[in-house]
């Protein structure tokens, strides 16, 4: 039987293979700024519950296998913790893999580096983080830290352990195989989108959680989430991501925009709109 052919987007010269991870539910009820039945209508959903996709994103280039996040694992829902299977049946096992680019560390994008024993999913990928995403998680709490941080910290050290001898921290702006780090912090301390030029066709960048909420942050991004660490600055990181974005037409890959999460982002009047890919 032939591997299923995992949906994709054309960008110049390079290709990028969407892979989902499966659904995670949420709520309107972590919108903060916006009322909530304002927030249900624009998800469209009658009791506020949204079910929103983790999309994974695959680039082959130059003899390496890249691989954006990784995924939520077995440890959050039922409904995610496919990415593995979904490598597989697109014919890449893997082991194939050999970087992991992290836009940030939060469970759905991390915790599916490990298996349910804390072996590595991905045994030959090294792993590349913003050096301040990977400061801010890998260090000691203190005493005044919010409970999430420090249970985020503590999975994190189960995610990165057997990864620690093959990790890669870099600066923001510092290149890695043609993807340039741009921090956009806020959602997290060292939160990154990622750009890739692509050759004459334009630029491709993964903008992570810039945007959690799709239906509801690209058209208002003054919409916030309990989610982020730094609300105001998680709001002025995703304008400024957003205007990039709509003046470069960089082609986008959302790690939760609607399935496999490929567009672009345009300009409609003092806001934005996300236009799907073909």
């Amino acid at each position: 039987m032939a591997a299923l052919a995992a949906p994709r987007m054309q960008v110049g010269d390079v290709t990028v293979e969407g892979l989902s991870d499966g659904l995670l539910k949420t709520s309107v009820d972590l919108v903060l700024g916006m009322d909530r039945a304002q927030a249900a209508q624009l998800v469209g959903s009658a009791d506020g519950s949204v079910f929103i996709p983790v999309n994974n994103f695959l680039i082959r280039r130059g003899g390496k296998v890249i691989m954006i996040d990784a995924g939520a694992g077995n440890t959050m829902q039922p409904t995610l913790g496919k990415l593995p299977a979904n490598l597989r049946a697109a014919g890449v096992p893997p082991e194939s893999v050999t970087h992991i680019v992290m836009t940030h560390l939060h469970p759905d994008h991390a915790n599916g580096l490990v298996d349910d024993a804390g072996a590595p999913h991905y045994p030959n990928a090294e792993i590349v983080v913003h050096e301040t995403e990977a400061e801010f998680w890998m260090r000691p709490d203190a005493a005044n830290d919010p409970d999430r941080v420090k249970g985020n910290r503590a999975r994190t050290r189960i995610n990165l352990k057997p990864y620690l001898p093959r990790i890669r921290r870099v600066r923001d702006g510092e290149e890695f195989s043609g993807f340039t780090p741009v921090l956009a912090p806020g959602h997290t301390p060292g939160h990154t989108c990622w750009v890739l030029a692509a050759g004459s066709g334009g630029g491709f960048m993964a903008f992570g959680d810039v945007v959690h909420l799709s239906a509801i942050q690209i058209t208002h991004p003054d919409a916030a989430l309990t989610y982020d660490l730094d609300k105001d600055r998680a709001i002025q990181s995703r304008k400024r991501i957003l205007d990039m974005a709509a003046s470069e037409r960089l082609a986008i890959a959302g790690a939760h925009v609607n399935a496999p999460g490929f567009g672009y982002v345009v300009r409609k009047g003092s806001s934005f709109a996300f236009e799907p890919a073909g």
